[in-house]
């Protein structure tokens, strides 16, 4: 069996790279600590920062320090701006792109995944995105943080967000929309089914 092509952004970039331009160009207007990059693209310091280095000399980003840290940013100024932030929109996948988009709160978030046609891949092109989110964040820090996302992918993300308490409870309760979505099948953001299964049985 022949094995799904790449895609187009990885092929171009390699996955360090690729994850990296989808964080910093999906948030062009927002700086990243070392720390949070880490954490999004699940790399060695090694490579992130090589990486970072490379891209930077390169001119597709901006590098900046505020007191002792280091500040990164996609380089607006760069020539190839517009057509970079472009291929990011069109050819990231919904999974890299929310994830992505959650990088900024994922010390908050304790488990977050798609739902839905999405995940059970039955949806059609317009077909809204279904969003869990379980942690200490408000809606409002969600939809904001997906609203790029949401423009990029042109399709609707409809997040539901649940303290972990209260998601608990209604599990317990027998909560009937929580019943179904824990049975039916997840497409994870952040976090594990295992994590997800840890945090409902408590």
């Amino acid at each position: 069996m022949s094995s799904a092509p790449n895609p187009p952004r990885r092929t171009l970039f390699g996955r360090t790279r690729s994850v990296l331009l989808a964080v910093l160009y999906g948030h062009a207007d927002q700086s990243f600590y070392l720390r949070q990059l880490a954490r999004a693209v699940e790399s060695g310091h090694g490579a992130l920062q090589r990486e970072l280095k490379h891209l930077t000399e390169m001119g597709l980003i901006a590098r900046r320090t505020q007191g002792n840290q280091v500040l990164y940013q996609a380089n607006s100024q760069s020539p190839v701006f517009p057509e970079i932030k472009s291929l990011i929109a069109k050819t990231v996948g919904i999974h890299d792109a929310i994830r992505s988009a959650l990088a900024p709160l994922e010390s908050e978030i304790q488990v977050a995944f798609v739902y839905g046609s999405v995940a059970q891949q039955t949806e059609r092109a317009s077909s809204d995105i279904d969003l869990m989110v379980l942690g200490n964040v408000e809606f409002t820090e969600i939809v904001s943080a997906v609203s790029s996302v949401q423009k990029a992918l042109a399709r609707e993300i409809n997040p539901t967000v649940f303290p972990v308490s209260e998601f608990q409870s209604k599990v317990k309760s027998g909560n009937y929309f929580l019943r179904n979505v824990m049975k039916a099948k997840k497409l994870f953001v952040l976090g594990s089914d295992r994590e997800l299964a840890k945090l409902a049985s408590k």
